[in-house]
This record gives C-alpha cells, structure tokens and sequence, in this order.
C-alpha cells in the first residue's frame, strides 16, 4: 500500500477498499476485525468525511492513521480523482487528494481530475475542499480568501522545516513520490480501480466545478508542488568520509574512531561489571520494602490476623513467604556454591532477613519483632539512654568474662548471680521482681549450692524432653516446683528478719536470736500493727505465743524442721489441743516429697471437713486450718486462706505449696493438683489482669513476669518482658540459654517473631534473632562485645538434628555480617605489625566458642568472604589487610599494583589518589604503645607507602616471598620505580626522574637513533601487563618534560660557559635533544595506544625543542 493512497490495489471477488491518505481517514472508524466489505477513498488527508455505515469496515492508511473514518449507512461507491470522489459509483475505488465526495445511490462511473460527474439525484451532502461536508446553502468562496489560504499554509510549512532542520528532527521517513507522480497515479488508480475508461469530460467539469468554488487548479498544483512535509533524515554521525588525500586527516579520524570504540566498549564493560555486582552482592527482601512503603504512604495498616495457635500474625500480603510483584531476590554469591536453604553462610546470606539488622539508637528493639508489636500491652518505657548505655555496658562486661570463662574450660561462672548484681545496681529504675526473679532462677538451676556444680546447658535434656510422664520431665518439673517454692520461703524469711530488725523493741527476741524466735518474734510485731488477726477472733497460745500461728509461719518461710521441733518441744500441749497434729507433721518432714501416708492423708482430710463445717462461727485458729490445708493439701479446689492477710506472693506460695508432681492416672482426682495446674491459673492472671491495653500493664509488669518465672514458663516471660524492658529480658534469655532451659526456634521458620509455638504446643523463643538485634545499639562502637554477644547463638548447636546445625549457621552467618558492617577488621579479625608478627582478633580468639577448630577453616569461612566484599567495594586496605591474614599474598600484591597504578595515573599538579586506611585496633593503646603497636601495618592512605611497606615485609620473609608469582612482585617493583619517578618530576629533580625513566626499559631513551631499537620497545607495549601499560602516556608526557627543562637548564649554564665546560653541555643537550627524537619516534609508533592529548603533548614539548 502506498502512504498516499491504495496505488497497488486490484478488483478482488470481494474487496475490502482501504482508504489512504497523508492523514488517513479523518472521520472514524467501525470495529476492527469486521468481516464486512468496505469502501475507502484515497486522499492525500485520507477519506475527511465519509459517513456512517453498519455493514462495512472502512479501512484507512496514512501517514497518522485512520483518524476518523465516520460510519457510512452502505458501501459506497468509489471513484477516483485529484480532489477525491464527487460522485462514486457502487464499484469503483474511490481516490482524492483531500478524501472522497459523498456517495450518491445510482451514480454511473466516472473519473477524471476532479472526480466523478454531478449526480442525477439531488444529493444530500456536498463536497469541500478538505472532505464531505453538509449542504445546506452552499456558501460563495472567493478567490483571493483561497489564495491567501493556501500561502499560509505554505509559509507555515516552511517555518516548520526549519525548526526540523535547528532541531536535527530526522525521525520521519522521507516521502518519494513527488505531487505530480501521486496526481498520475491517482489518475491511473481511478482508471484500473474503476474498471472503465478515463473521461476527460469528467476532468473538464472537475475544472468547472473547481473554478465556480473560487479556486485555480494551476495555481494551486503550483502550491502544492512546494509542500514538502518531511525533511531528509540526516545521514549517521560516525558515518565514514569520502576519501581524503590528507594522510593526516585520516589517522586523526582513524584515531578518533578507534577512540570512541573503546569507550564504547569500556563502557559496556563497567554495565556488564556492575551487573555481575548487583547479582553477585545485592539481595533485598523486595516483601518487606513493599511493605514498609505501604504503610508510610498508608496503603496498608499494621493490622494483625490470628492463625490456629492463637498468634498474632501479619497480614496476608506481608506474611514471611508471601509472594507480590516485587518478589525476592534469587541472586547468590558466585562464591556461595550451590542454593540451598540454611547452607553454612559465611559467604553470602542464605537467610531470607538479616540476622542482626540494621544499626541504629534508641528502645526500638522491643519493636522488631512483628508477633512482640501485635501483643505488646503498652508502648515500650521511655528510658535515658545515658543510663541505658552504662546498663548495657556493665552487662557486656559480664557477658565478656563469662565467655573467658568457657574458654578455659570453667564451668563455675555463676552467671545468674553476676546478672542479678548488675540489675540491682541501680534500683530505682530497675522493678524489683526482676531482682526476685534472678533469685527464683538460682533456686532453680541450684547456682552456687555446696555441693552442686551446675555445668553449661546442665537440664537442656530434661529440659526439651516433651513425653510428658517420662522420668526427665518428671524432674525438671520437681526442680521448678520446689525451686519456686525455696525462693518464695527465703524472700520470706528476709522480710520476717527485716521488720525483727526493724522493730527490735516489739519484737523482744531476747536471747540467741534462732530461726524459731525471729519468727515469734515477727508475729509480734504483726500483732501489735493489728495485722495478725480479724478483729473479735481469739488465737490458740502456748507460753504467750501465738502457737498455731508459728507453726504456720515457720513452715510459709520453708523451715518445716523448725516446725515440726517446735511441736515435739511442746507435745503434751499440741496433745491436748490435736493429738493427731504431732503424727501428721512428723510424716510430713520424713517424706521426701512431704506427702502423707494414704490412712493419714484421708484422716486429716476428714477432720478438716468436719471442724470446717461443724465449727461455730469466730471458734476456728484460722492459722490451725491453714497448718492442716499446707500438710494434708485439704480441699484443693479452694486453694487459698480465709482470714489470714496475704499478698500475691503469699497467694503464689501457696500454689506450690500445694502442687506436686504425680502421674494423673495413678492420683485421687480431687488430689490431682501438679505444675500444669499453676502454670494455667497464672496464664489466667495474664489474660485477666495483663492483657493488650490494661492500665496496670506498664506499671507492674515485673509481677506478671515474676508469676512466669515461678511457673518455669520462661518462654512466656522472655517474651513479656521483651516489650517493656529489653535489656533485661535479653539477659534473662542468656543465663536462661546458658544453663539449658530455653526451647528456642529455627530462624527460618520464624524470621519476624519472637514467641512462636512447635507442633506440640510447646513455646519457643528466636533467641538468635534477639541478640542480633540486641546489639544494634552498640555494635558499632565497641564491635567486640558485639562479638561476645553473638557467640553465644552457638550455645544451641549442641541441639539434636537440623535445628542444632541452623543455630549454628546462624551463629556463622550474625559474625559474618558484624564483619562486614562495622569493617573492624583489625579488631575483629587480626591485625599485622611492621614486624609482620600477627595479632590475633577477637573471632579468632573466640573460635573454639563458635564451632571452629582450625585456624585453616576459619580463615576459608570468614576471612576470604570479608576480604572479597571490601575488594569488590574498593577498600583497598582493607582488602589487604583481610588477603593478609588469609594467606593470600599473591592477591595482596595484585591489589596493591592496581591502587598503585591508579596513583600513578594521576596528572602531575592534580589532587593525589588516596585510599581509606583501616581502622586501628586499639585507638585507647595507641598513644601509649606508639604506632607500632597498635596500628596495623596497612593503616596508611599513600599507595606508594603501602606497596614499599609490603615488598620491605614480604621480601625478609621467605614464607611470603615463595607463595607470590614473580610476574606480580616484578610488577611491583616496576610500579614502585615509576612511582619513585613521578615524585621525582614533582620536586622537579629531572635528572633523577630521567635516570628512572632509562632503568624501567620501557622508552627507547638509550636507542641512540636506532630504528629496529625504538620499534621493538614500541611492540613491547602490548606486552604488558594492563596495571603498567596504561602507564605509557604518563610517561612520555614525563620523559618529553623532563627532557625540556633539563635541557633549558643546561642551555643557560652554557651561555655562561667558557671552554671544555661550554663544549660539555652542548655535547648533553644534543642527547637530550636525541633521547626527544627517539620518545617521538616512539610515540609515534604506539600513537593509537596513548590516551587522548598524549601525541598532542608530546608532539609540543618537541617542537619547542626544535626536534622537527
């Protein structure tokens, strides 16, 4: 098809008419794809005003297309002519400049250069210039308005080619066909198309019709001819010239080509290069970028759903493994192997998160888990962080010791009794049952007992055996019950000695001050503050004390011997009171699980029923019924004491006083009371008393967390406590870890919650996840606490199966990362002296801590993978110094030619190249120990320093010397040379800098004029390595100055000069004018290798020494 017009079309059985035009069809067009034939009208603004049709598809080209082809009522007729189809027959195509005329229904065919004949019928629509348009009163043209019309459109068609042609628009394609090969073809399209012969008539009443419209054909044929709607499209920029005889002009465009071309190609391989970067280094979480965008532009809330165990989980569109249109990052490191999940990952992170996050200040870690955020009851405490600094500081020290400790194979840090002193360093802000809580713990665990030594991850078996009726099970859960209950009674008995202390006139001890008379004592002063008793409610006594009462208190503050001494001391009088009293505590001591015989059990059971249903108002010693309540553990579904003051410890005391460990199917039901059963009344506290938005949350959470501890579920507590004091809830999850009564969880099944639940119900923390973040508060500054911190995620590789492994790749994968981030490498991983002795770093001496034995395997797992991060990332030094410490000295010195090469490369009077030294190991030693000491030996920003400190230190050891190729240490030296002769021409010491120059080998300056001598170092060029041939340049440039000036030095001594010394200097400056020719010659050959301006500068500093 032709952009003017269907020019090529022919009759078909059932032909679809396209019509065509510049501007195609400009009336509308029906659906695409209908299967109906259609008339078009070819036109040089395609088909203007065609009407609608239902059964046709009218079909436009141009050169903007169909624009509106108006649905006509039937297929039109078509005809063809200059100023489209003024009246078309029902078979021929139709073709105009300007579109076709409105059809008419029996209209013969004819053509011509205006179109068709005047119709029979009166038609409805008429034709105008630009298409079809209604005819009502058609209106009277004249023909100067026409004139003017089209000189403006010519003059504003010119306008447009020059603003084309300022604008260097050469998009469109050019047009072929001039105005008069298009009227022909038009003419002949009309012909063929119609399928009768041309009528000149037809082209006489077009004139006709023309001319009654005001408008000269002539004349505007004439126009249009000058109508030039695209411009040539410029020919391409690197499009190669004609052939030139200036042998000069060529090489200069031969060398500019070439130029460009290896730019071109430089910079397709800095794209591929950084590509290969972003895929081997770059992995984001593309889930939660989305959804932190989300939520800050607020197209998403932190709303929460609950799954089937009850845990606050995100939203669907967030969830952990949840896809989206970002999706994830599935690039690995090339120096990762294979793309296994929980692979060993101290290459590049096989966790989907990262492990320690991002760095940062402030109480936010309570805030990073999202399941901690769903539950938390209140907002996070408010602290100072000068005070929370100097806390976390004191428990890193801690933290510290205790991993010293277990280097050295001591299992005697009592690391429960150091945490509690440090949380009571400063009470004021720190609640007191967190104090209590540590206590309950040592109780527990048995820390610091005579005769126990508890060892590290001590019940982790007894721990994390789920049978609930297994004999490990069974003990830990007696270690609970009567650790609680042990620390319950002591806190007792030290607020009994308190108020005694406190009130020694009230309390009248008198005598040796024992157990049983400070709590005589005690119960004294409650009798005197009116707390001991109800009013009107008389108590038993013996010898003015308050029998019933002592019985009881002795036994709440744990001393059940005591008691029972007590009584034997004063049988006939608890005789007379309850003969079977003295049986019943006396086998109440002896049982080692301080249970009563069967007979007895069921004898006090009954007696307590009938004294408690038969005895008269105000007549009963409630101290008596609570004695027989704690021996006989009477009615235990009322499980607490009328008439009796108590507090929430006496209350919880109370509980495990009465719980006991027994198999439910061999128990009485109503005697069924075990650990289960108090672990479910205080989740019930919990639920009541501590639930998400409870005012009493942030004032007493230590109370709740205290009743967790108690009730050994430290999962639970850890997890509570983490939203309101983080510090602290970190430390409790160590000492806890440490002795082994923590179930923690694999990181990859719970990367963004703390608490989590296995499959059996059973709660577990990510205690991996929450020491990485616990140390974003200061892991920068003081990276080897850090570092202490994250060592002890290896505490749970001893865990059996796939779990043990992941803590342990986790353990790996937090270092690795604390490596990279905080770029403490020297402290971290090991420093170097001037002396090359190595200092080791404190990973390395923490590695028998994290699962290493071998120096060999941690340098290939840790220090290999940092040091080609700080490589590709462009820190020099730091790269050395890691290549360093992993036995890779060629590598070493690879690095430091290429960062001396870039030094090189610099202009002269330009800033120099300097490179970040790496961070000093100890800032505190250095300026005691000097620099010696305590700086590494790449702690330098000179590279020229850097690679003479490298070849002093590997050139005195054989050791390093054997282990680097001798094409790199050639190198080297070749580079130090060249360095040494760039300061030379700095200072401006030309001979020096010549003297160099000559002992590279790398200029001809010795070639005295030899030919064959200049061309074989000219095809030594392409022999060197890249970090030395691109050195060229710099070079001649230097050597073509240097000559200059020392030759203008000698030219004015030389005026000067009388005799053999005149003739001397002459001699010297017509070498120095000799060694110039040799450099030109030289530069000549090798001209298409220099960098740009180099033949330029040298062909200058020549000619100024008049060598041409």
């Amino acid at each position: 098809m032709s952009l003017f017009g269907n020019a090529s079309s022919k009759p078909r059985p059932t032909p679809i008419h396209l019509s065509g035009g510049l501007f195609g069809s400009s009336s509308g067009t029906t659906a695409a794809g209908s299967t109906t034939t259609s008339s078009g009208g070819g036109g040089l603004f395609g088909n203007a005003g065609s009407t609608p049709t239902t059964t046709s598809q009218t079909a436009g080209s141009g050169l903007f297309g169909n624009l509106g082809n108006a649905p006509t009522t039937s297929a039109p007729p078509v005809g063809g002519g200059l100023f489209g189809n003024m009246n078309q027959t029902a078979s021929a195509p139709a073709g105009g400049l300007f579109g076709g005329a409105p059809p008419a229904m029996t209209q013969p065919a004819m053509s011509g250069m205006s179109g068709g004949a005047q119709p029979t019928q009166p038609p409805d629509k008429s034709s105008g210039l630009f298409g079809t348009k209604p005819e009502e009163k058609k209106p009277e043209v004249e023909r100067g308005g026409q004139t003017a019309y089209f000189n403006t459109l010519l003059e504003k068609n010119k306008k447009r080619l020059r603003e084309d042609e300022k604008s260097g628009y050469g998009g469109m394609p050019k047009i072929e066909l001039g105005l008069g090969d298009i009227s022909r073809r038009v003419r002949e399209l009309g012909g063929v198309g119609g399928g009768a012969k041309v009528d000149r008539k037809a082209d006489t009443r077009a004139h006709y019709l023309l001319a009654a419209s005001g408008i000269n054909p002539g004349e505007t044929l004439r126009d249009l001819n000058n109508f030039n709607p695209t411009t040539a499209a410029p020919s391409s920029q690197y499009a190669s010239p004609g052939w030139d005889p200036d042998n000069h002009k060529y090489v200069e465009e031969l060398q500019q080509q070439t130029t460009l071309k290896m730019i071109s190609e430089g910079i397709e391989r800095a794209h591929r290069s950084f590509d290969a970067f972003l895929e081997d280094h770059v992995e984001m979480n593309w889930a939660e970028q989305r959804k932190k965008v989300y939520e800050h532009f607020g197209l998403a809330t932190r709303n929460t759903d609950g799954d089937t165990n009850g845990n606050t989980v995100e939203a669907s569109a967030f969830r952990p493994g949840a896809t989206g249109s970002f999706g994830r990052s599935a690039k690995r490191s090339r120096a990762n192997g294979t793309n296994t999940p929980n692979k060993s990952t101290f290459g590049a992170s096989g966790m989907h998160k990262s492990v320690i996050g991002t760095p940062g200040q402030g109480a936010g870690n309570a805030q990073l888990f999202g399941e901690s955020v769903g539950k938390a009851t209140s907002a996070p405490l408010v602290v100072d962080e000068r005070w929370k600094s100097e806390r976390q500081n004191r428990f890193a020290e801690k933290v510290q010791r205790l991993n010293e400790s277990r280097l050295v194979d001591k299992d005697n840090y009592k690391i429960l009794q150091e945490f509690q002193s440090t949380e009571s360093y400063e009470t004021a802000s720190t609640p007191p049952e967190l104090i209590n809580a540590y206590k309950a713990l040592i109780e527990i665990v048995g820390e610091g007992k005579e005769g126990t030594k508890v060892k590290q991850r001590h019940f982790r078996d007894e721990y994390l055996d789920e049978t609930p009726n297994s004999t490990k099970s069974s003990l830990i859960r007696k270690r609970v019950l009567d650790g609680s209950r042990r620390a319950l009674e002591t806190k007792f008995y030290d607020f009994a000695q308190d108020v005694v202390a406190k009130n020694p006139i009230v309390a009248a001890i008198g005598g040796v001050p024992n157990t049983v008379a400070i709590i005589k004592g005690f119960i004294r002063v409650k009798d005197y503050r009116k707390d001991l008793k109800p009013d009107g409610l008389e108590l038993q006594r013996i010898n003015d004390d308050f029998a019933w009462a002592t019985i009881f208190y002795l036994i709440r503050s744990g001393h059940v011997r005591e008691a029972a001494k007590y009584v034997a001391d004063n049988k006939q009088a608890f005789q007379a009171m309850d003969r079977n009293f003295v049986t019943y505590i006396s086998s109440y001591v002896k049982s080692p699980e301080q249970r009563l015989p069967r007979g007895q059990q069921d004898k006090i059971n009954s007696e307590y029923q009938q004294r408690m249903r038969m005895a008269p108002e105000n007549s009963l010693d409630p101290y008596r019924m609570a004695c027989y309540k704690v021996i006989g553990r009477c009615e235990l579904s009322r499980r607490s004491i009328d008439s009796i003051s108590q507090d929430v410890e006496d209350w919880i005391w109370l509980q495990f006083a009465l719980a006991r460990d027994s198999n439910r199917a061999e128990e009485i039901a109503s005697e069924v009371y075990s650990l289960d059963d108090v672990r479910e009344t205080i989740r019930e506290i919990g639920q009541r008393h501590f639930a998400k938005g409870s005012n009493s949350t942030s004032q007493s959470y230590g109370i709740y967390f205290y009743l967790q501890i108690l009730g050994g579920l430290f999962e639970s507590a850890i997890a509570f406590l983490y939203d309101h004091a983080f510090i602290s809830a970190v430390h409790f999850a160590i000492a806890l870890d440490y002795y082994g009564l923590l179930r923690v969880s694999d990181f990859s099944a719970s990367e963004s919650e703390l608490l989590t639940y296995t499959t059996r119900d059973q709660p577990q923390i990510n205690f991996g996840r929450m020491l990485g973040y616990y140390t974003r508060d200061f892991r920068s500054a003081n990276a080897v606490a850090a570092t202490d911190y994250l060592a002890l995620i290896y505490l749970d590789a001893d865990l059996p199966g796939q779990l043990g492994t992941s803590q342990a790749q986790l353990c790996h994968e937090a270092l690795r990362e604390l490596i990279l981030e905080t770029r403490e490498f020297a402290q971290l991983l090991g420093d170097i002296q001037f002396d090359g002795s190595r200092i080791r770093g404190a990973i390395e001496q923490r590695l028998p801590l994290i699962g290493i034995t071998q120096r060999d395997d941690y340098l290939r797992t840790v220090t290999l993978q940092a040091a080609a991060v700080a490589d590709d990332s462009g820190r020099t030094t730091d790269a050395v110094l890691l290549y360093h410490l992993s036995d890779d000295f060629d590598t070493v010195v690879s690095i430091i030619n290429r960062a001396l090469s870039d030094a090189c490369a610099v202009d002269i009077g330009a800033e120099p190249l300097r490179i970040d030294p790496v961070k000093p190991r100890d800032l505190s030693r250095a300026a005691i120990d000097g620099p010696k000491s305590s700086f590494s030996l790449t702690a330098v920003d000179d590279p020229s320093v850097l690679a003479r400190n490298f070849e002093e230190l590997y050139g005195r050891e054989a050791l390093f010397y054997q282990k680097i190729r001798p094409q790199s240490r050639d190198i080297c030296r070749l580079l130090i040379n060249i360095s040494a002769a760039r300061s030379h021409i700095e200072n401006g010491s030309w001979p020096g800098a010549l003297d160099i120059i000559a002992s590279l080998d790398m200029l001809p300056l010795n070639a005295n004029g030899s030919i064959p001598a200049i061309r074989a170092a000219a095809q030594n060029v392409g022999t060197l390595p890249p970090t030395v041939s691109r050195l060229i340049g710099p070079l001649l440039l230097w050597t073509i100055t240097a000559i200059g000036r020392q030759r203008d030095i000698l030219l004015g001594q030389g005026e000067n000069g009388t005799g053999f010394d005149s003739d001397t200097k002459a001699a010297m400056r017509a070498e120095l004018v000799n060694k110039a020719k040799d450099v030109m010659t030289f530069a000549g050959l090798v001209q298409f290798r220099l960098p740009k301006g180099v033949w330029d500068g040298v062909t200058l500093g020549a000619g100024e020494m008049g060598v041409y």
